[in-house]
């Protein structure tokens, strides 16, 4: 029962930690991208901006694209992303990670099968654990989110009434 337990919890927190990233809603936060670094920009009606990183201050967010200079007022900022190619990663940390937890979860519970069961039953749990983990490996994001604007304290407020 104690392994079960330590299993959901270890699926749960396989799960839930992408979820739990850093405040993204921070503005500051764009000092952490080194110009020159591909960056894409996400503006508020929806018109996505590829370019390099050339800085940003309290109003405004600088890109080059194309060799021309894009300046983008910060009230205009939706998103600000870094692509990756982290997808590959992803998948191949999700397929250890699925794997582990499926050996884990085998190793627990094969003395429900015969001695002639056991070896097939450990592995067919660990390879679908497998897969399952390289699946939410790929449908995590590849791109790094630096910053997301807040929405607007009316959206909030609006957001807030349809939960109660």
């Amino acid at each position: 029962m104690r392994s079960r337990h330590l299993l959901l919890s270890s699926v749960l927190a396989f799960l839930i930690a992408p979820l739990l990233q850093a405040q993204e809603s921070v503005w500051q936060n764009l000092a952490q991208i080194r110009p020159g670094t591909k960056v894409q920009v996400v503006e508020k009606s929806l018109k996505s901006t590829s370019g390099k990183f050339v800085g940003f201050s309290d109003a405004n967010l600088t890109l080059n694209v194309n060799r021309t200079e894009v300046v983008i007022p910060k009230d205009q900022v939706y998103r600000v992303s870094i692509p990756g190619k982290n997808r590959k990663r992803n998948m191949l940390t999700g397929l250890a990670v699925g794997a582990g937890l499926g050996l884990a979860f085998a190793v627990g519970i094969r003395n429900n099968f015969s001695s002639s069961e056991r070896t097939a039953a450990v592995a067919g749990i660990t390879a679908s654990w497998a897969g399952i983990g390289t699946g939410i490996g790929a449908i995590l994001p590849a791109s790094k989110t630096v910053y997301r604007a807040e929405p607007p304290k009316q959206a909030r407020v609006q957001e807030q009434s349809h939960r109660e």
